[in-house]
């Protein structure tokens, strides 16, 4: 990872204290770009974001938004940079360019066509409508499986250690998807929590991988919008070190996903549905 100007972190000159004492240094700050991402042809969103994974993004944003609902109804992934268009195989790891862009065709899952302009979602939050994304018709996730506590505790760690742009700036959030056993498939960061986790779920469509049996481990807090991205993608357990909002815990009842807050040190509060946890 950089620790200069790059990709993802850029370096600024600042006057630091100690002890009343002030003398001049430098520092890292993670870098905040735009993307547009176009859906068949139509700008459907421009989303603030850590460059990289760019294509992941895209595609996890169209599934937690609920554009699609499966692999199979993403035909096309083109990134801004890419030779002509190429297959949407979900393997971008190459930071983006300023303003970048994301064309993707897709077939749309039922009321995938609900937006008919685009919208600007910054890092603060996920940008979304409360009264349509709080219309939770259709979406369960399924029961099981089981998760010891002995797992859940030691996933914290595992996805910090995953975050290497945090270490050197402090100012990206972190999304990691694990098993059943606590092995952390993937670690994704980005200046916004809900990219963060669009990134997390973008690999996971485009590499297959079943959710079924999976977790999600989140740096920020549980808010309904992280639950609902999780839920969308049939995630059954959402994991996080800080709290969740009212909301969040009545989108995972509704929906059948166990939440866990405060998920720290050998301790951590279940919010809904327990009996995922060592048994239940």
């Amino acid at each position: 990872m950089e620790q200069q100007d790059g990709p993802f972190l850029k370096e600024f000159k600042i006057f630091r204290f100690h002890e009343a004492e002030g003398y001049s240094g430098e520092d890292v700050a993670a870098r905040e770009e735009p993307l547009e991402l176009r859906l068949n042809g139509q700008t459907l969103v421009y989303l603030m974001r850590l460059p990289g994974d760019d294509r992941l993004l895209a595609a996890g944003f169209l599934l937690s938004e609920g554009f699609v609902s499966a692999r199979d109804q993403v035909e096309l992934i083109r990134h801004c940079t890419d030779a002509p268009a190429a297959a949407a195989d979900g393997r971008e790891n190459e930071p983006a360019a300023v303003g970048d862009l994301v064309e993707i065709t897709a077939k749309l899952a039922a009321g995938g066509e609900r937006f008919e302009t685009a919208r600007v979602i910054r890092t603060g939050c996920g940008g979304a409508d409360l009264e349509r994304e709080v219309d939770l018709a259709g979406i369960e996730v399924a029961p099981g499986p089981n998760f010891s506590p002995q797992t859940i505790v030691g996933v914290p760690d595992r996805l910090l250690a995953g975050q290497e742009v945090f270490k050197l700036s402090g100012g990206t959030h972190g999304a990691g998807l694990f098993d059943t056993s606590g092995e952390m498939l993937v670690v994704k960061e980005d200046i916004g929590r809900h990219n963060a986790v669009d990134k997390v779920l973008g690999y996971m469509l485009l590499s297959g991988v079943d959710p079924a049996d999976k977790g999600l481990m989140l740096s920020g807090r549980l808010s309904y919008e992280m639950v609902l991205k999780a839920a969308r993608a049939r995630i059954p357990l959402v994991c996080s070190v800080s709290a969740p909002t009212a909301l969040g815990i009545e989108v995972a009842l509704a929906t059948g996903v166990t939440l866990v807050g405060f998920l720290r040190g050998s301790s951590f509060n279940v919010y809904s549905h327990p009996e995922r946890i060592g048994g239940g």
